[in-house]
């Protein structure tokens, strides 16, 4: 009998070291792994956190570059308003000066047909 109570208590140490060692194995192996798993997904997490923070500086970077032409594009747009309107002023001041011309050459052309008629009368 004590045989067979030796025995059974060999298997039983037996079938713990079997379990430690497993336990040893999922501890150092599996364990690890799941953590080294772990640090890299967060890790990849951090990275595109920081890529996205990057990405919002970049498109309010764009955003204010907009809103900065889009005034420049303003101004340039009344400078252009006011340009135009001057020029509509210039060349209406031209029309006036050339019908002024044309008024001056008509009273120089009647003039001159004048003198032609006094000098022929006489």
């Amino acid at each position: 009998m004590l045989y067979y109570d030796i025995t059974v208590l060999h298997y039983d140490i037996t079938v713990l070291y079997y379990d430690i060692e497993m336990l040893h194995y999922d501890i150092t192996i599996m364990l690890y792994y799941d953590i080294t798993v772990l640090h890299y997904d967060i890790t990849m997490l951090y990275y595109d956190i920081t890529m996205l923070i990057y990405d919002i500086r970049k498109l309010y970077y764009d955003i204010t570059t907009l809103y900065y032409d889009i005034t420049m594009d303003s101004y340039d747009i009344t400078i252009l308003y006011y340009d135009i309107t001057i020029l509509h002023y210039e060349i209406t001041m031209l029309y006036y000066d050339i019908t002024m011309l044309h008024y001056e050459i008509t009273m120089l052309s009647y003039d001159i047909t004048m003198l032609h008629y006094d000098t022929t009368m006489f």
